[in-house]
């Protein structure tokens, strides 16, 4: 009976504890949700202006799901996230902003990349990256400069010393092949969405 009596405490017990914790994680969220949404806004606005400087709007653009599906179709893991129209003070459309996600060594990672109406690629904005430090966290200052002011179109990832065209091919981060293909598949795969939906304009 004493048994029976202990189980059924350490039940009511147990049970406290798991509610207690359950409330305190739910305030916990509700206190946080708010702030990490600005800080993840705020990450993305930036992004945004990196790759259209002259941009003082960018207005959300309908993702063409079909479209988006066929111009990821001949790379893996890679997903187009959303699409804004970038545009001057004058309301002068000046292009697109693509937000990709692509999946690198250790995470995904998700950036921006801006193409003009006349399909040049302005350059690409990390917003989050979760790759190996002193590899794939060197996306940064070896990945993304090399992508400011190219024609868009497809491009190519040589290792270190094999680069025989600038216009097409991408340097790979030394010791991260598998980082640099994963952001140049993402750029390739908006260009695709750019040729497809976007060029000359919706």
């Amino acid at each position: 009976m004493n048994d029976t009596k202990s189980m059924i405490k350490n039940a009511l017990i147990l049970f406290a504890i798991t509610l207690v914790a359950g409330v305190l994680l739910g305030i916990v969220y509700q206190v946080t949700k708010e702030p990490i949404a600005y800080q993840e806004k705020l990450a993305q606005d930036k992004a945004n202006q990196s790759v259209f400087a002259d941009a003082s709007t960018f207005n959300e653009v309908a993702v063409d799901e079909t479209a988006a599906g066929a111009a990821v179709a001949e790379v893996t893991g890679v997903t187009i996230e959303s699409v804004k129209e970038a545009v001057d003070a004058s309301g002068t459309a000046l292009g697109y902003v693509i937000q990709v996600k692509a999946k690198g060594y250790g995470d995904f990672i998700t950036y921006t990349v801006g193409i003009t109406n006349e399909g040049n690629v302005n350059g690409i904005s990390i917003i989050s990256i979760a790759e190996t430090p002193g590899l794939g966290m060197n996306a940064e200052k070896v990945i993304v400069p090399q992508f400011v002011d190219k024609i868009a179109q497809q491009f190519t990832v040589v290792k270190n010393g094999q680069m025989t065209d600038s216009a097409t091919q991408i340097e790979a981060i030394s010791g991260a092949t598998i980082t640099s293909r994963a952001i140049t598949n993402g750029v390739n795969a908006a260009v695709n969405y750019f040729e497809s939906v976007l060029k000359g304009g919706q």
